[in-house]
């Protein structure tokens, strides 16, 4: 499959710059823009403190929507009132470049709480910004919005959903290493699509895929006050209109929630300082809640990544977070196993040490957990905690 991430539907172009937000020269802004006014969907954090950035984007998610401009390096958070008329001059003076209402632009920001918005600098980037949109700058775009990520976080895939000219493809973009325990969002993600799909049908689909990949992964249990994961789509496919409860609603819904799953996935293997992914599979819940929690909770102890991250097999540690996690367990019938070697089956079971050892120190450490309480599964992903993520977050 070619590249194209945030760009790869037709009709989306994207730009990132540095404007000098950031002392070194890496991009510290980014500009998304589609040829076609788009319908929007979006989830947002819960986090009692938010950004002046999501407070826009919040008041006009609901309208046609044309251009999303981000930077990283400032929160714009708990920074004074007046950054939200700043937040709001940038909208007009990036609307009255691109030619589109101010109304059509959403704004995003990741970075260091409390400081002003260095919107002059921001202000200053936008005639670059609009020269450099290109279908080729997907991946300046998506390091435009990294703060201590160590890699852009980008994919695409082709739906199946047939349209006029070509099916309809699904892109997007995310960056995230630290302070993620998400709730109905992520650090910051940014999906594109060219469907032709109702509104009330993109936010069903954006809402559920969200629910089984971004608020399933845990970095370090705190949750950002700039998190939200907005979806676009300019309909550019001339496919038939995609509704809840059709054929193509579903394939649509499995293609968003595969480009989910992969970007949640790498925002886990890219937590601050961390050398391992961590992949929780919990089977037999009682119901969906109690997977979910089971498969948080094991991912999130840091317990549990402290154990991963020194490659020591201590299972007693799985089952000590999965029981805390009121989730309902038979604690005589759990099994657990670790990287494909089980462990426990309500009593520990003999196994080879030294070689699970040796597994543990793959890249990838996959738990299973089954409850065997009834039918329901959830999986959720972290990271390994290591001696550089203290060092990342004190700096």
């Amino acid at each position: 499959m070619e590249k194209g991430g945030i760009t790869y539907p037709e009709g989306f172009r994207a730009s990132g710059i540095h404007c000098g937000i950031k002392s070194e020269r890496d991009n510290d802004v980014s500009l998304i823009f589609s040829e076609n006014p788009c319908i929007a969907a979006g989830t947002f954090t819960t986090n009692k403190f938010r950004s002046y950035s999501l407070l826009w984007t919040l008041r006009n998610i609901n309208n046609e929507i044309q251009a999303v401009l981000m930077n990283s390096g400032n929160a714009n958070t708990c920074n004074g009132k007046e950054n939200y008329k700043y937040t709001s001059l940038l909208a007009e003076e990036l609307s009255a470049t691109l030619g589109i209402k101010s109304s059509s632009v959403l704004i995003a920001s990741t970075g260091i709480i409390g400081k002003p918005l260095p919107y002059e600098k921001i202000l200053s980037s936008i005639p670059h910004l609009k020269e450099t949109l290109s279908h080729g700058n997907h991946i300046e775009a998506a390091k435009g919005i990294m703060t201590t990520d160590t890699f852009p976080k980008e994919f695409q895939l082709d739906t199946g959903i047939r349209g006029r000219h070509r099916e309809v493809c699904i892109g997007g973009m995310t960056k995230g290493a630290g302070m993620i325990n998400p709730c109905m969002a992520t650090m910051l993600g940014f999906i594109t699509t060219d469907a032709v799909i109702e509104r009330e049908s993109l936010q069903a689909a954006l809402k559920q895929s969200v629910e089984d990949s971004f608020n399933m992964v845990t970095v370090d249990n705190d949750m950002s006050t700039n998190d939200m994961v907005v979806c676009l789509a300019n309909g550019r496919a001339g496919n038939k209109r995609i509704r809840v409860g059709t054929d193509e609603y579903e394939k649509f819904l499995a293609s968003l929630k595969s480009v989910c799953i992969n970007l949640a996935k790498m925002i886990a293997s890219d937590g601050e300082g961390a050398g391992k992914l961590i992949e929780v599979r919990v089977k037999g819940g009682w119901c969906k809640r109690d997977a979910k929690r089971v498969a948080k909770k094991v991912a999130g102890s840091n317990l549990v990544k402290s154990t991963v991250y020194g490659c020591w097999p201590n299972w007693g540690r799985i089952l000590a977070s999965a029981g805390s996690s009121s989730a309902r367990i038979d604690t005589g019938q759990i099994d657990v196993s670790l990287c494909g070697t089980r462990v426990y089956d309500g009593n520990p079971v003999k196994h080879d040490e030294a070689k699970l050892r040796k597994r543990m120190g793959k890249k990838e450490i996959v738990i299973e957990i089954d409850l065997k309480k009834g039918d329901f599964s959830a999986t959720a992903w972290g990271c390994d905690l290591t001696e550089k993520y203290v060092k990342i977050n004190k700096e």
